[in-house]
């Protein structure tokens, strides 16, 4: 009997063993599967009175983060303007106090990149600005190498940097007037003025081979015509010619509605100019003439045919992408013209002792470009829309893509991407299982809204696509869409992949726009989140618990006018229903159809107005249709 009790005893201490041990398994397991969600933290702090805008950061290989953005009095025209960074230690979720990176005494920095190589290097590229012109834009860089930046080593402040070197646009050199001789024309080694051949010159004895020149007339005198010759003036006007053919043939823009391609095709070839007289409203001169005559100093007052514009307006937004190429790491950085509205990549072979430049990516306003490698080996790089001069805002929100096969040398001609918008910066990274990333400010507003649905900086959102940019989901990360209401905006969102796979984000904040305070803000997906958050889902229902049907496509509820329903949302995250989630709603034309915070939903007047629900926590997005009939 009493070894019986004891067996007894033995098995209920087993089993409450067992017990116990399942009991912590299964709290072990509840708490592995928490999602915290988005992560958001200020980078730097409250500043009432510096600009502070176009931040980078980069992971060390210590693995912790720099940032570094310009502050000061303005962007072109700012006096004091200069780089400011901060470090974090933990992963971004406490940061150092702001330290100056670098400043050119009385003339402004901008758009600071930081990139660490293969071989640890870390790299600044950033432009200078010298006239209070993005015509006079200069990029430069700096770097530091290993043993000179880590947090330990410079104790949490700014790393020992190289002193800066400028990078120069050289391409063709500016050989002057051609002259015919041996069958061929010739130029010199070295001149004033831009490469071309004098029309007069031309004959059947002297044959110029059309395609390989552009016919330009002088600002300043109409009889002083010009063959321009020089190969980037060249490949602009022949990559225009096949990108109107595409544009005519594809009507890409025409998903916002009939007619809009032609309306960016007219932009491109003659301009927009309302008014009359020498008064006009909107004056657009045409981006692709004016473009052409700059970059072979057809509009220089002060040396006609001294391509001076077409040397300096360069500017830096992304960072580099280091390939293998021939045998050799070659480190490509993206640089963009407002002044020329295109772009260009500059690449180095040897460490950043000589740079060359890659031919002309032009489209509709292709700036600031965004790299990416495809699976197959070939570069991709995005670019927002961009109009000459930078003052006249956006020609498009769509992004659009191009793509070199030689190494960043030479590009196709553009296109325009479906399903990517934005309306400022914005930057594509990797994920180590291959997937891509891109932080934009993807939401634009319908065309009721707005008839050419132009885009916002009210809200950015991170979008993924394991398809290498066929497809993409969305998330967002700030804002909640809620145009009538927001005041913050959130520009210029750039996203990095860290060692453990996490995406991290920073941007500007500026916290009540036209107000003053104006900061860095951080934000950071955990890598064993990221799908997760990119599957939740909010589904909703109105009435008595009916599901909104899918009509066209789309979510929609009908209601006549005056009627109102009560909407309901659920918020599904990692298989289970979150009450947390932290869910904002809105109206984008509450003259149609308002919601209240109840989720009342009343119909206001005809038409139709687009429900948005955010998930501020998890930044599940979920839209839906308000029809409201006579």
């Amino acid at each position: 009997m009493l070894k019986k009790l004891k067996r007894i005893k033995r098995f209920s201490l087993a089993l409450s063993l067992l017990l116990i041990m399942s009991l912590f398994g299964s709290v072990a397991a509840d708490a592995q599967s928490v999602v915290n969600g988005i992560v958001r933290q200020d980078i730097s702090p409250s500043d009432k009175v510096n600009h502070n805008h176009g931040s980078t950061m980069v992971e060390l290989h210590d693995g912790t983060l720099l940032a570094v953005w310009f502050s000061g009095d303005g962007e072109r025209d700012g006096n004091i303007t200069k780089l400011v960074g901060a470090r974090s230690k933990d992963g971004g979720s406490t940061w150092t106090a702001p330290f100056t990176v670098y400043d050119t005494l009385d003339f402004p920095d901008n758009n600071p990149v930081l990139f660490v190589d293969s071989q640890y290097r870390l790299w600044l590229f950033y432009n200078v600005i010298y006239n209070g012109q993005w015509v006079s834009a200069q990029p430069k860089y700096m770097y530091s190498d290993l043993g000179n930046y880590e947090y330990t080593a410079r104790d949490g402040g700014n790393p020992k940097w190289h002193y800066p070197q400028p990078i120069y646009m050289n391409g063709d050199v500016m050989a002057g007037k051609g002259t015919f001789s041996g069958g061929v024309w010739k130029y010199g080694v070295k001149g004033a003025e831009v490469k071309y051949v004098a029309p007069s010159s031309v004959t059947a004895n002297t044959y110029l081979d059309p395609s390989q020149y552009v016919e330009v007339t002088s600002w300043f005198n109409p009889s002083d015509k010009r063959y321009i010759t020089d190969s980037f003036v060249v490949a602009m006007k022949r990559k225009y010619e096949k990108f109107i053919d595409y544009l005519q043939a594809n009507k890409p823009y025409d998903d916002v509605y009939n007619g809009r391609t032609q309306e960016i095709i007219d932009s491109l070839q003659n301009g927009i100019y309302v008014g009359s007289g020498s008064s006009y409203s909107k004056y657009e001169p045409p981006i692709i003439k004016n473009s052409i005559e700059r970059a072979s100093g057809a509009d220089n007052n002060s040396n006609t045919w001294n391509p001076m514009y077409r040397r300096l307006g360069w500017q830096t937004k992304n960072k580099p992408i280091e390939i293998q190429y021939n045998g050799k790491s070659r480190l490509i950085l993206p640089l963009y013209s407002d002044s020329l509205a295109l772009s260009i990549c500059v690449y180095t072979d040897d460490h950043g002792a000589t740079w060359k430049m890659s031919e002309p990516i032009v489209g509709a306003g292709t700036i600031q470009g965004s790299l990416i490698q495809l699976n197959n080996g070939n570069l991709r790089a995005y670019f927002r829309s961009g109009k000459l001069d930078g003052k006249n805002g956006r020609l498009a929100w769509h992004t659009t893509y191009s793509e070199s096969s030689d190494g960043g040398q030479t590009w196709s001609i553009d296109k325009v991407d479906p399903y990517l918008k934005n309306d400022g910066g914005f930057e594509i990274s990797k994920l180590p299982n291959g997937d891509w990333l891109a932080a934009t400010n993807q939401e634009t507003k319908r065309v009721p809204v707005d008839p050419v649905q132009s885009g916002h900086r009210l809200t950015f959102s991170l979008l993924k696509s394991s398809d290498e940019g066929q497809t993409w989901k969305s998330i967002m990360i700030e804002g909640n869409n809620d145009l009538t209401v927001s005041k913050d905006t959130y520009e210029y969102p750039s996203v990095i992949v860290d060692h453990y796979g996490n995406a991290l984000m920073n941007y500007s904040h500026f916290i009540n726009f036209n107000g003053t305070d104006k900061r860095m803000g951080f934000a950071k997906v955990a890598a064993s989140e990221i799908q997760t958050l990119f599957d939740s889902v909010v589904t909703a229902t109105y009435g008595s618990s009916t599901p909104v049907p899918v009509i066209n496509n789309v979510p929609t509820i009908i209601l006549a006018k005056n009627a109102a329903t009560q909407m309901n949302f659920t918020l599904t995250v990692g298989g289970s229903v979150q009450a947390d989630g932290d869910l904002h709603w809105s109206s984008d034309l509450s003259s149609v159809a308002s919601i209240n915070n109840n989720g009342t939903v009343t119909a206001v007047g005809a038409g139709t107005a687009q429900i948005t629900v955010v998930s501020r926590k998890y930044g599940t997005i979920y839209k839906c249709y308000i029809t409201v009939t006579p």
